[in-house]
């Protein structure tokens, strides 16, 4: 259902994308920094299958953006700007695609 224009709709979403960007960039860089790192493969597929969830997550809510955008607005632009993300959102799917074929192979790392 996309919302009328003015009309309140339980929360902004954004927020807790904002959320979850910055603690994914915050392990990102703890990695990368050394101050963080997975001590056993098991600890590497469990993290492929948080991962794989988040993009779930991410591929589901950038088809729903795409579906909402136009209702959003008159600007002519929009139907462009909500193809684009549709787009990212099958690129988000391809994405859960291949963090799934990776967890599946490391899983049968020892």
């Amino acid at each position: 259902m996309v919302p009328v224009e003015g009309e309140i709709v339980g929360y902004d979403p954004m927020f807790a994308v904002r959320r979850a960007a910055e603690a994914v960039a915050e392990a990102a860089k703890d990695v990368a920094g050394g101050h963080a790192a997975w001590d056993r493969p098991a600890d590497a597929v469990n993290s492929l299958e948080q991962m794989e969830r988040l993009t779930v997550a991410l591929a589901d809510l950038l088809r729903q953006q795409a579906d909402a955008l136009p209702g959003l607005t008159a600007d002519p632009q929009a139907g462009d700007a909500a193809k684009l993300v549709s787009e990212a959102a099958a690129t988000a799917a391809k994405l859960v695609e291949q963090i799934r074929k990776a967890g599946g192979t490391a899983r049968s790392v020892r």
